[in-house]
């Protein structure tokens, strides 16, 4: 999947593009029975592309990354978790000779010295990205749809798989509420325990600048039954645990962010005190065998006058300067221009004042 078209890619990015938040659509979001054949078709139409599957999870990528050993896309921790296996099973062999299989192809991952080497593939990423977006709406649209503590006809079942397909759970809906934040109001106690085991967002406020910890308390005040406040209030120890858990994986997250901005920062300047002694290099040029080498294109900064062309210009650092004997052409023009214009000048006056 990584050799598409370009026209095939923009295609794929056009059919998965999440669809705005709007009352108004065609679509009928109810969570009615479903038939056999109903449940199939609505699977379908919910699956992911088989571009946007990670081959080792068979889940919506996160984090795709590009393994160079075989060219293919993978969820980042799953290959690293695969490569991490073959290797232990190749009895300590070094990393970097071809101890790993594909886990595409089967074969060994080779083409470069280092097979653990990963690339981010952002035009995947993005794509997944689009696609989640596309499933959380439509998850927002049926959670929406459940009225009161009404049962639900197809059990859960369209809000479930949409969760398992992979669908983002930070889209807000009505009121600015997160999908969990709606059944927590509708009561709907199982379908908020599925989300729970799925890691949905916690600390996420709605418009009212509630998250889901005041809205769960806000419940148990307005429960009567012994039974039903008992329930929630289980709902809320594991909710708080869970939130607390929450705040400190950004915490790590956010640190490791710092982090990593800091390395790409340093990265980035030492590439830039490499390039500027690279251009150095190939200004002063390199004497071999008696004889001055430039490597590369040389630097246009000196600047002996001449004006090169606009794609010239895209190499400034890198444009060699023009030969002695032309320099030296250019210099005894100047002075006779120089020469030429002040005669004229001086003319010019005389004319001006006896004129």
């Amino acid at each position: 999947h990584n050799a598409k078209t370009n026209e095939q890619t923009n295609a794929d990015i056009n059919t998965i593009s999440p669809a705005p938040m709007s009352s108004s659509t065609n679509q009928n979001y109810d969570n009615s029975q479903l038939t056999n054949e109903q449940a199939q078709q609505f699977l379908f139409s919910i699956t992911p592309p088989r571009d946007l599957i990670c081959p080792i999870t068979l889940t919506l990528f996160h984090h795709p990354v590009i393994a160079l050993g075989d060219g293919h896309t993978y969820e980042k921790r799953a290959i690293q978790t695969w490569i991490r296996c073959q290797q232990q099973r190749s009895n300590g062999i070094s990393p970097n000779t071809a101890s790993v299989r594909s886990p595409v192809t089967n074969n060994y991952m080779e083409g470069n010295d280092n097979v653990m080497s990963l690339i981010d593939n952002k035009l995947i990423a993005t794509m997944a990205r689009h696609f989640r977006e596309k499933l959380g709406f439509e998850l927002c649209h049926y959670v929406e749809s459940i009225s009161g503590n009404s049962s639900l006809g197809d059990g859960g079942f369209r809000i479930r798989n949409l969760v398992e397909m992979g669908a983002d759970l930070n889209i807000k809906g009505r009121n600015g509420n997160t999908a969990i934040m709606m059944l927590i109001q509708e009561e709907q106690l199982d379908l908020v325990r599925f989300f729970l085991v799925h890691n949905c967002p916690l600390t996420i406020v709605n418009d009212d600048r509630m998250n889901c910890l005041d809205l769960i308390r806000q419940k148990i005040q307005l429960q009567t039954g012994r039974s039903l406040i008992m329930a929630w209030t289980d709902l809320l120890k594991d909710v708080e645990e869970r939130t607390m858990a929450e705040i400190r994986r950004k915490e790590q997250h956010e640190q490791n962010r710092h982090d990593s901005n800091a390395q790409q920062r340093e990265r980035q300047r030492f590439l830039a005190n490499e390039a500027r002694n690279n251009a150095a290099m190939n200004r002063n040029g390199t004497v071999i065998n008696g004889t001055l080498v430039r490597n590369g294109l040389g630097s246009l900064e000196d600047g002996y006058g001449y004006f090169p062309s606009l794609v010239a210009l895209q190499f400034q650092g890198s444009i060699p300067p023009p030969s002695e004997s032309f320099a030296n052409f250019e210099l005894g023009e100047r002075e006779r221009l120089g020469y030429i214009l002040k005669w004229l000048g001086g003319i010019t006056f005389l004319l001006w004042i006896f004129g």
